[in-house]
């Protein structure tokens, strides 16, 4: 199959030594522009292949450059006469980051604009300054535009095939084929194996009679294995592990892409994986795939044995390396890290991960992390998703570089620390999120990040923090935070704040606290408006038991209520607050004059599958 680099710039191992520089792969890869060459800055690129409701975008530096030069962005759908402001591009630094074994972190302004249209051309703009210096940059891109419903079917598998019958039919399939399962279980024994190619106009489709009459089934191991595979559609179907953990050295897979698979262009929509150590996971980079409108259920319980010990850590319940991957619209429950971007062993990064996004998934009961950003590289979105009962949300083990775009993201109950920077990190940006957190054993702080690696050039701005424990409300002991963006943000308690010198409260942090170097605020005192909050601003009292280990079971929408700390208190982000109502945008993830997001697997009446709680409260 085709894995050129008009793609996406990396791949296999054989495609990264095409040529020593990143930035070759992307001169070639960008349409012409309007661009004259007065900075040091190549063309507008897209980075990497196209998603349904992102422009992942991207302006390499190619020469010297002052790192206070700028890069500012509008957009609009091609034809409109109205122009959107974009949120200002991120100046990645390689001196502020690890090198990745895998990929490179390059001089280079990137972002990714979200809540676009699919199938939609935009106009992009961006303008670099540097001084008295400007230079205008124009591109025209178009978001992915989603896969369109299957045809009737030309192949069946009777009830009652065997897994041999159902193997030979799957090495039949040919471009335009739509295989459909009838009603049935099958016992796939060793699993099936998917390595057939479609093209883009005429993909092949595996599908079932019906989500909840279709049942795969395979005790151990995995029960679609992908190896090289393009223009693929699975849906409607059911897979079946065994429903019994298998601890840290037997596994159970839903899908797997196995190390050196080549897959693009996959869809899996419509499907229910159940009873599996590891939902759909990839060991090696995957191109445009999507996953959408789904559920998946692993094995782990909320429980004191499984949250505090090593039995989660590496049940990944969505794991997509590569390019111009998304995942959005899916219910997932009882895995570990639920959502993770990368395939890494301990240190070792083994895959890149280059404009891939997250969003509108409904996550119950993540034993380990919310999000592994871990070994992500850049252009990465993670945004309005929804959590119940994560043990922490964003883990950055190390990210390369960024930007990674976490957003609008609600997390009730934590039970460790919120956010686990583990490593040297540079361009995250953690804007409008909302984390509401019990009571935990070895109580420290509502926040607390130890000295494990400088974090540089980031963004904390317009967050809620609740903490209901008895420790301290911040306690960041990382190095770094220079430049930084940490304003309006709100806080619950209001107790002692520890960040290089220890306060006793927040007020008297504000008065303190050491100038910095903003990134795009263009504020240099951190915790600049940062305020505190009531215990619980919402219009629908979130309610955790006495600690963290009493499993939220009720859906929790967490809008806040008039007259609050948090509303109407936040900054302007563009492509982040958008739309909001009133004198200034709500802080949190729910901002009034937005809709309330639909969050999960939207397929209804898919019978008896154990879906997590859907019920919202809005009262």
């Amino acid at each position: 199959m085709d894995r050129s680099i008009n793609q996406h710039p990396g791949g296999h191992a054989s495609q990264r030594n095409l040529g020593a520089s990143l930035f070759a792969v992307l001169m070639l890869a960008v349409l012409p522009t309007t661009a004259s060459a007065q900075l040091a800055v190549g063309a507008l690129a897209h980075d990497g292949p196209p998603t349904p409701e992102q422009l992942s975008l991207i302006v390499p530096v190619t020469g010297s450059l002052p790192t206070s030069a700028t890069a500012t962005v509008r957009y609009r759908p091609t034809g409109s006469a109205t122009w959107v402001t974009g949120h200002p591009l991120f100046r990645i630094r390689p001196d502020f980051s690890n090198n990745p074994a895998v990929g490179n972190v390059v001089d280079a302004f990137a972002w990714p604009i979200i809540d676009l249209t699919p199938g939609t051309s935009y106009d992009v703009e961006v303008v670099v300054t540097s001084g008295n210096e400007s230079q205008t940059l124009n591109n025209t891109f178009t978001t992915r535009q989603l896969p369109a419903p299957s045809g009737p079917p030309n192949k069946t598998i009777p009830n009652g095939a065997s897994s041999s019958e159902i193997q030979a039919q799957i090495d039949g399939l040919q471009p335009g084929d739509v295989l459909e399962i009838q009603n049935g279980t099958y016992d796939v024994g060793g699993g099936l194996t998917i390595g057939r190619n479609g093209t883009a106009g005429s993909p092949i489709v595996i599908r079932g009679e019906s989500r909840d009459g279709v049942v795969l089934t395979r005790s151990e191991g995995a029960i679609l294995n992908f190896t090289d595979v393009s223009d693929l559609i699975v849906e409607n179907l059911t897979l079946q592990g065994s429903g019994i953990d298998g601890g840290t050295g037997q596994f159970h897979w839903g899908i797997r892409g196995r190390d050196n698979a080549d897959i693009s262009r996959v869809t899996v929509r419509n499907i229910s994986i159940l009873g599996v150590n590891q939902g759909i996971v990839f060991d090696n980079e995957a191109s445009q795939f999507l996953v959408y409108d789904s559920t998946l259920v692993g094995n782990n319980p909320w429980t004191s044995a499984f949250l505090n010990s090593n039995l989660t850590w590496n049940d990944d319940g969505i794991r997509t390396p590569g390019y111009g991957n998304a995942v959005f619209n899916n219910s997932l429950r009882g895995f570990g890290d639920t959502l993770s971007i990368a395939a890494h062993s301990g240190n070792n990064t083994l895959t890149e991960a280059i404009g891939v996004h997250y969003y509108r998934n409904d996550v119950r009961n993540s034993g380990d992390d919310l999000f592994e950003a871990d070994h992500g590289h850049r252009n990465l979105a993670v945004y309005d998703n929804r959590s119940h009962n994560s043990m922490t949300v964003l883990s950055l083990d190390p990210l390369y570089g960024g930007p990674l775009l976490f957003a609008r993201n609600v997390a009730i109950n934590v039970g460790r620390t919120p956010h686990k920077w583990n490593n040297t990190n540079s361009g995250h940006f953690v804007y409008n999120s909302t984390v509401v957190i019990s009571e935990r054993d070895a109580e420290i702080s509502g926040w607390y990040q130890p000295n494990n690696g400088a974090q540089r050039a980031y963004g904390y701005r317009n967050n809620i923090l609740i903490y209901r424990g008895s420790g301290n409300t911040l306690w960041l002991e990382s190095g770094g935070h220079d430049p930084i963006d940490f304003t309006h943000n709100c806080w619950y308690p209001n107790r002692q704040v520890q960040w290089g010198s220890a306060w006793s409260n927040l007020a008297q942090a504000q008065a303190q606290i050491g100038a910095t170097t903003p990134v795009f605020s263009g504020q240099s005192k951190r915790l600049f408006q940062d305020q505190i909050c009531e215990r619980d601003p919402f219009v629908t009292d979130v309610d955790m038991g006495s600690g963290y280990l009493t499993e939220v079971v009720q859906s929790y929408a967490p809008t806040l209520s008039n007259g609050t700390a948090p509303k109407n208190s936040g900054v302007s982000i563009p492509n982040v607050t958008d739309g909001f109502s009133g004198s200034a945008p709500d802080r949190g993830a729910l901002i009034s004059g937005r809709p309330i997001v639909a969050w999960g697997d939207r397929i209804a009446g898919v019978g008896t599958i154990p879906l997590p709680p859907t019920d919202v409260s809005t009262e």
